[in-house]
This record gives C-alpha cells, structure tokens and sequence, in this order.
C-alpha cells in the first residue's frame, strides 16, 4: 500500500505563511523524526510516551517578557490557574466546531459520517466563559484538499496527534501551575490518541506527518497569542471571578475525570496504516 504523499506545495504556500505567525514554533527534525518512527510501529501508547521524551510541551516562542510571565505564572493562585485552563480547552473546542463548519461540503460530511470516534471528546469540561479562539485558515487550506481520501487522512492524523502534545502539555502545566487534576486530564488525552488512531492510523509519508506537526503548531501558537498577547488581562480577570464565584466549575471538572471517558470501540481488526 503506498503512504498518503505530503503536499506538492507546501514549502512554498503554506510554510512561509505558518512561519509568519507570531509565537509560531517549528516542530524540530528529531520531534519529526522519532514520533514518526514511533507512529509507523503501531504502538500508539509508545508515540506518546516517544513525544513526551523527545519534543518540547510548550509548542510557541514567547518573546523573552512574556515568556517570563508564562514562567511565573504558577505564583497566582491555582484556582485561577485552574479556570485559564478550563477557559482555554473550552475556546479551543468551540473553535474546532466552528472550523468543522467552514469545510467544504464533502469534507464536512465526511468529518460527521466516516468518524464516530471523535464525536464525543472531552466531555468530563464543563460549560463556562470562552474565549474567542479561531483556528487558522492555514489549517483548513491544509485539511481541505480536492481529494477526499487525502482530507479524511489528514483529518485523522491531525486530532491523533493533536492529542499526543496536548497529552504533553497538560502534564505540563500540571507541574507548572501546581494543579495535579491535570495529570489525570492528560492520561485522558493519551487514551483519546490511543483510541482514535486504533480506529485508523492512516500510512503517510515523513512528509505529509511533518506537515501535519507544522500546522497543528500553528493553532498552537494561535492560543499562545490568545493567552500571552490578546486578551491576558481579561483570561485572568475573568478566571478570578471564576475563582471567587463559580468554584462549582472546577467541583465538576474533576468529579468528571472520575468517571470513564465515553470512546468508541475499535473494531477487532483496526486499520491501523490502512485505506
């Protein structure tokens, strides 16, 4: 079976666009190189602990003050911590819905139809302020292409490995911001990995996984710019408020990691790197 090719175009259309956003970080050869040696195994549990140890959790270049005061974050207090973090996964989510709906027909279609499994993630956040957040366009103009079995591929490698860094930086920013519930939140996005491409690994090329690192870096820094650049006074303003006056948010966020994640059984025979 031949791997999904990369995009003809791609270092000269979309690569000088991503490498303009601000705060943008470019997945380095060794981050590329070792998860997509650990991708092509099929030991999806192993991809992410191969991520955890070879590539970097924070996924954006901060100019050196603001990287100071994401450094220092960790000295407000963790309830605050704790809903920026539940305002910035529920900006997130409600962007992807509105991506999803921007695609062209047949991708939107397919995207409802052909993948149940990603129907129904993270539901254990519960429902608060969110920020606006909007997914790049470079992002859709890399989804999007004219072949459909190209853009269901991309599709499924980009929310796979979308949770293996996210898996990465929450335990991160468990450490950082002292909020152990987050480990827990990570071993969630783990299993989302696990589970989704157990579904379906599709068989691309090192090029078409690249290019799948470099856009997902792209929305990355797209949140980076949402927290550290446009609207931190109001992300923490509005989360002491939280903090003070919905403490039920943070009470159901973590009686809901008790309880198991609703995900959609692999069939017996999973297309692992099939069609």
């Amino acid at each position: 079976m031949t791997p999904m090719p990369g995009s003809r175009d791609f270092e000269s259309r979309l690569l000088p666009k991503l490498l303009a956003i601000p705060f943008f970080r470019a997945p380095t050869d060794p981050e590329v190189d070792a998860s997509y040696a650990a991708y092509s195994s099929g030991d999806f549990a192993h991809l992410c602990e191969v991520w955890k140890g070879v590539a970097s959790a924070q996924r954006s270049i901060l100019p050196p003050g603001l990287q100071r005061g994401y450094d220092h974050a960790g000295l407000l207090p963790t309830s605050v911590n704790a809903h920026v973090f539940l305002a910035s996964v529920r900006a997130a989510l409600a962007a992807g819905v509105r991506f999803r709906a921007g695609l062209t027909e047949q991708t939107r279609e397919s995207i409802h139809r052909d993948f149940p499994w990603l129907e129904n993630r993270h539901l254990h956040i519960p429902a608060g302020w969110t920020p606006q957040l909007e997914f790049l366009p470079e992002f859709a103009e890399w989804i999007d292409v004219p072949s459909l079995e190209s853009a269901k591929a991309r599709w499924q490698l980009a929310t796979g490995l979308n949770e293996v860094q996210q898996a990465h930086n929450s335990e991160d920013c468990a450490r950082r911001f002292r909020i152990p519930e987050l480990r827990i939140h990570a071993a969630r996005e783990r299993e989302l990995a696990s589970n989704y491409f157990s579904h379906w690994a599709p068989l691309v090329t090192r090029e078409l996984f690249r290019e799948c690192l470099f856009v997902l870096d792209g929305l990355n820094a797209a949140v980076f710019a949402m927290l550290c650049r446009d609207r931190p006074a109001e992300m923490v303003g509005r989360s002491i408020l939280g903090a003070i006056s919905r403490r039920s948010e943070w009470k159901a966020f973590v009686a809901a990691l008790a309880q198991p994640q609703l995900l959609v059984t692999p069939p017996a025979v999973a297309r692992v790197h099939g069609a």
